[in-house]
């Protein structure tokens, strides 16, 4: 989704807090976390060292960003977002980044179905004040290696989107028949420079302080420990 923490209407998240069963001084409390918070530009030029300023105005959408109420806000927020499509395809939620899967063994009603699904996705998505952002936006066939690709392409709010064979997938990089190779392409350098800063350090650093700088170099999905 498009700027989406910046997009949320608090109207709309308030009712749906109470819909949750947020109310009474629970319900006054997000109120009045949301309300009446104010921005402003300001623009430096460095040759005077002079600053202009925007007037204050009013935040009226998005929740405050920096903390760890905001994406479950966020989570608050979408959370209906699955009951429309539930019929039709299989939604992943993970914050702003959403995924639908759709399954058919007919071309025809394949097409039908994602054009159908994506229209109701819109509809709610404007209900809600969101916007789809096409840039990030791709659609994948999983296929078997000797199954045929038939080419297909989808139109969306005069937005042409055709079949990618691969994309990044909450930092996992995926193929359209997932044999990981371009995965494996991804991550083999940061194992090489991960392998390359542990030999440096190991005579000089205990065995969970190596763990801590292998996890910088690759994150949580691989551990790589020198023994």
């Amino acid at each position: 989704m498009e700027k989406a923490f910046d997009s949320i209407n608090h109207d709309i998240l308030i009712s749906k807090l109470n819909f949750n069963g947020a109310e009474g001084k629970t319900l006054l409390w997000f109120k009045s976390y949301l309300s009446n918070r104010y921005q402003r530009v300001t623009l430096t030029n460095n040759v005077n060292c002079q600053n202009l300023f925007s007037t204050w105005e009013k935040i009226t959408h998005g929740v405050p960003q920096g903390s760890i109420l905001d994406p479950l806000l966020f989570l608050i927020y979408i959370n209906d977002l699955p009951k429309i499509i539930n019929d039709r395809a299989i939604p992943i939620l993970f914050t702003d980044d959403t995924t639908i899967l759709i399954t058919s063994p007919n071309i025809s009603d394949f097409e039908r179905t994602v054009t159908t699904t994506l229209n109701l996705l819109n509809e709610w998505l404007n209900t809600n004040f969101l916007s789809i952002n096409f840039d990030k936006t791709h659609i994948m066939q999983f296929t078997t290696t000797n199954w045929p690709k038939p080419y297909l392409q989808f139109a969306h709010l005069n937005n042409q989107k055709s079949i990618v064979s691969n994309t990044k997938f909450l930092g996992i990089h995926i193929n359209d028949t997932i044999n990981w190779k371009n995965h494996i392409e991804y991550i083999l350098p940061k194992l090489s420079t991960a392998c390359h800063a542990m030999r440096i350090i190991k005579p000089c650093m205990s065995l969970e302080t190596l763990k801590i700088v292998n996890l910088m170099f690759m994150g949580p999905c691989i551990i790589f420990i020198v023994e």
